[in-house]
């Protein structure tokens, strides 16, 4: 009989556990904290948006794209998708996001729950592991004591979050077993911004086009809803971008282009020009604060007339062409230089770990070190918002699972 140890009781550890146990593989789950499944209950918004319709390569950012799209298929897809419903979760899907149709997280995490008081699954709870070691099996050395297995699925998570150390403690183990370790970093996370103008834009909310450019070169352009904060920038959009930059902040220029006429599909100078000039005609006697009235939040507008010495209560008629021209730019292409990001506890996930060329992404098996298993967020592969963390954390488990099974 096989005996397998599962380093942390999340979405991909747990997965892992009941696709072992459903075929008689006898299995421990040890878990750091008092409950499983606790960083599904935050996730979004604490609706749990669990999968995606879309979900393929082109959401991820790691170690080797080659590897990730042989990772992320349609074969992949499927078996998560049958999984996910052989749990009882019935999705509700808004844009091509997957919710539980309760729209309530909890109830991913009881279905999880219930699954494994029904097939029994020993967990150890409150219980961190420190080091491991390996002979001819696996030493776990923990704060409760030594633990021992002949198969070791390592699902720690990240420090994201939580901003817990035991992940970190893990990648320190894995490294003395050999594997290189992808430099660490808070990733779809909230962005700095160089300015001293930030409080005069806090809290507002604004659907623009954000576009990426690291050493002047453009990288990607993301559309969507974005926070303004008195720090900088914030909403899915930022997250997004901000698991291509955070890396590249310490060594280059990164700058993020706003477009925040984007709703009107307003993308140059020109055609806001255009579209202006004839709102003025429209709607005469109005100031040109006021001709931007439900399109942007006024806060916003006077600050961007502020900035180019345009006063808040001047006519179009009367604006200098010159100023005129710098305001419009700013609409269309207001340039944020980013110098700095937030915490890991602000962080949704952390980029970086364990280096994807050094897994077998078949069975999810260490290539360094016989019967070790690396999945979820302690490897180098790291998705967009939108349920892409969490899908490949379910995809992971099945493969490890399926690694073992066949081992």
């Amino acid at each position: 009989m096989k005996q397998v140890v599962i380093v942390g009781g999340g979405a991909s550890g747990l997965t892992a556990a009941i696709l072992l146990k459903r075929r008689g593989i006898d299995v421990t789950v040890i878990e750091k904290n008092k409950q499983v499944g606790k960083k599904i209950l935050v996730t979004g918004a604490g609706k749990c948006n669990y999968f995606n319709e879309e979900f393929t390569p082109n959401h991820f950012v790691g170690t080797s794209k080659e590897v990730i799209s042989n990772l992320v298929t349609e074969e992949n897809v499927k078996m998560t998708k049958e999984y996910l419903a052989s749990l009882g979760i019935v999705p509700k899907i808004r844009n091509g996001y997957y919710y539980p149709a309760s729209l309530k997280a909890i109830s991913i995490q009881n279905s999880l729950l219930t699954e494994l008081h029904r097939l029994q699954i020993p967990i150890f709870y409150d219980t961190t592991v420190t080091e491991i070691i390996k002979k001819n099996h696996f030493i776990l050395k923990t704060d409760k004591g030594q633990i021992e297995s002949e198969y070791l699925v390592l699902a720690t998570g990240s420090k994201a979050y939580y901003n817990t150390e035991e992940p970190v403690c893990i990648l320190t183990s894995l490294k003395k077993l050999g594997h290189t370790i992808v430099p660490i970093y808070p990733g779809l996370v909230q962005l700095k911004g160089k300015g001293n103008f930030f409080k005069e834009w806090a809290g507002i909310r604004t659907e623009v086009k954000l576009s990426l450019f690291i050493e002047n070169h453009f990288i990607k352009e993301v559309i969507g809803e974005i926070q303004l904060t008195d720090y900088g920038i914030s909403g899915i959009c930022t997250m997004v971008l901000s698991n291509i930059l955070v890396p590249e902040l310490e060594k280059k220029k990164v700058e993020i282009k706003i477009n925040f006429l984007q709703v009107l599909q307003i993308q140059t100078v020109q055609e806001a020009k255009v579209f202006l000039e004839k709102r003025n005609i429209d709607l005469p006697h109005r100031t040109i604060s006021e001709l931007f009235d439900t399109i942007l939040d006024y806060k916003l507008t006077n600050l961007l007339l502020k900035q180019v010495g345009i006063p808040s209560n001047m006519i179009l008629s009367i604006c200098p062409k010159e100023k005129m021209e710098v305001f419009l730019q700013s609409l269309v292409s207001f340039s944020l230089e980013i110098i700095g990001y937030n915490s890991y506890k602000e962080a949704q996930i952390c980029l970086g770990g364990v280096d994807l060329n050094e897994i077998d992404i078949h069975t999810m098996e260490s290539k360094k070190v016989k019967d070790l298993y690396i999945i979820g967020e302690l490897l180098d592969m790291n998705g967009d918002c939108g349920g892409y963390n969490l899908g490949f954390a379910w995809m992971s488990g099945l493969l490890a699972g399926r690694g073992i099974l066949n081992d």
